[in-house]
């Protein structure tokens, strides 16, 4: 049964059949037997004479000239273009598995998932479930003087060095990792927020912060942390610094991410969580089946396809309807509907200017309420609910399994 459960996640993620060399091969329990499995992804664009990958050749062919340690999915996603000829090019010689050509959706849904940049990336994954990430550093570990599989850089193992920097040590302590610098105005801006419901939440929950600097000199660093009552990173443990800001990917500052003792995040945007619910009263802030649409959160519609009941009005009452007649349904969907490559978020969109970003942004012209929409801006289109149908538990929960069972229509967000 586990392995009818793995072979049954992999289809899911990547597919039932995989491109190796120029043949098509089934995806099957004995695909992948590598003790580590990693995801290439490339992008599809006009720079594609610009990608190098004999590094990675190079890895691959000593790993697993005696016996196989690793295997390689690559994953050609849609950049600039998705064309044929530069999938070709870039796959006709690859000595790895990749994703085909035809299965776009899963292209693109992967690409988001492990929340890759417009960038090549090469994620190290822990086994066949493709669940946990070792390390997102791979292609700048191939130049590392430290062997494969790089256990001492994996993110567990860092964010371990980083935790030991507190006293805390109960399993279930909440970690915060503030990314921050002196120079920063918005950095020095938020730090008296992120006090109050620092204070406020130790009062009920185990949760320590440390504070991990970007400064550029070592007075500007402890001026910085002289103004925090939490640990921070020594300023010169310039390694620490460096691997924690890859392992979580920080693209800018002030950036706070939440994440258990294992180094597993629980939350990417603790920052505006913070600014939205001040005394921390939702911490950690965890997944919620139905959201309120708010301009902190338009962001996942970027990453994830959502069900949106635009509604009305904005008060409090209309709010608790709508929820009534959503919140069964993304219960039973989250239960029953479960995908490996992505979640099916839901929301409840306001009249508000938030709102009527996303309707713009949609060109979603029609300004009715109550609309039930299923917005992917991942795939780039919309799908709205028939008009003249009443909006009930019963007509979401047909709408939505049209969206699973694929009978769903769309229209193109262009």
């Amino acid at each position: 049964m586990a392995v009818e459960s793995c072979l049954s996640r992999l289809t899911e993620l990547l597919g039932d059949r995989l491109l190796f060399g120029s043949t098509t091969v089934q995806l099957n329990e004995s695909t992948f037997n590598g003790s580590l499995i990693a995801l290439y992804f490339v992008p599809l664009g006009d720079e594609i004479a610009s990608i190098d990958d004999q590094a990675l050749r190079d890895l691959y062919k000593t790993v697993n000239e005696n016996e196989k340690k690793l295997d390689i999915i690559q994953i050609c996603y849609p950049d600039t273009i998705d064309d044929r000829k530069c999938f070709d090019e870039l796959t006709k010689s690859v000595p790895w598995h990749t994703v085909l050509y035809e299965y776009v959706e899963k292209r693109i849904r992967l690409r988001h998932k492990y929340r890759v940049e417009n960038a090549e990336h090469l994620l190290i994954l822990n086994d066949n479930h493709l669940e946990k990430v070792h390390t997102r550093n791979g292609l700048k570990l191939l130049s590392c003087e430290k062997s494969f599989p790089w256990t001492d850089l994996w993110n567990e193992k860092i964010c371990r060095e980083a935790l030991k920097l507190t006293s805390n040590e109960a399993n279930d302590t909440i970690y915060g990792l503030y990314f921050s610098a002196h120079w920063c105005p918005p950095c020095k801006a938020f730090i008296p927020q992120l006090i109050h419901a620092y204070d406020k939440i130790r009062k009920r929950i185990n949760f320590e912060i440390i504070f991990v600097s970007s400064d550029r000199s070592e007075q500007s660093y402890k001026s910085h942390a002289s103004t925090m009552p939490w640990p921070s990173v020594p300023y010169d443990n310039n390694i620490l610094r460096t691997n924690l800001t890859e392992c979580f990917n920080v693209r800018g500052i002030p950036y706070l991410v939440l994440i258990d003792n294992n180094g597993n995040i629980i939350t990417e945007n603790g920052r505006a969580e913070i600014i939205e619910d001040p005394d921390g009263s939702y911490f950690p802030w965890r997944k919620r089946f139905v959201y309120s649409l708010s301009s902190r959160l338009l962001p996942k519609l970027q990453s994830y396809p959502a069900v949106v009941l635009f509604i009305e009005g904005d008060q409090e009452e209309e709010l608790e309807l709508a929820e009534g007649v959503l919140l069964p349904v993304a219960q039973q969907i989250a239960k029953t509907r479960n995908n490996a490559l992505y979640d099916l978020l839901f929301f409840i969109a306001p009249d508000d200017d938030t709102s009527d970003t996303l309707r713009h942004f949609t060109r979603l012209t029609d300004d009715t309420a109550p609309l039930l929409t299923l917005i992917d801006i991942p795939m780039a289109r919309i799908s709205v609910m028939e008009y003249g149908i009443h909006i009930t538990e019963k007509s979401i929960m047909n709408f939505v399994l049209g969206f699973f069972d694929g009978t769903m229509k769309f229209s193109p967000i262009l």
